[in-house]
């Protein structure tokens, strides 16, 4: 019997130099996810993000203990605040525009959460977001 197997992989890289091009920091992230973790690894898109909440919603087919996040804000006007779905108002970034997230997220923190929420300040944004699946911790 055959099998298949993918791997998804994504990476980028933040540097930061002084007026005289000489670089102070460079960091290069990385992460790899695969399906064999849960049946569904992968989420990504474009959100419109809503003053009040909005959700990027991940489902429950996924390891909700650690999920590998990157969140870029593509609009130009105000900040989009991200938060983890469990009713709580514990920050987890502030993007301005044009800045992006990427980090691991733990969604299941207090057992009751599957997404992360969203929401913008003053008026609708656009948010481009890649969430993928990871081990479980």
């Amino acid at each position: 019997m055959a099998s298949m197997h993918t791997t998804y992989t994504a990476s980028g890289s933040f540097t930061l130099t002084d007026e005289k091009g000489v670089v102070v920091f460079s960091y290069n992230p990385s992460f790899t996810a695969e399906t064999n973790t849960t049946a569904h690894a992968l989420y990504g898109g474009e959100h419109l993000v809503q003053t009040g909440n909005s959700q990027l919603e991940c489902g429950s087919d996924i390891n909700v203990d650690r999920v590998y996040t990157f969140l870029k804000h593509v609009d130009t006007d105000y900040a989009i605040t991200v938060l983890p779905d469990t009713g709580q108002n514990v920050e987890i970034s502030h993007l301005k525009p044009g800045e992006f997230f990427f980090a691991p997220v733990d969604l299941n923190a207090d057992t009751s959460g599957t997404s992360l929420r969203v929401t913008a300040a003053t008026a609708d944004q656009k948010l481009q977001y890649l969430i993928c699946d990871a081990l479980d911790n």
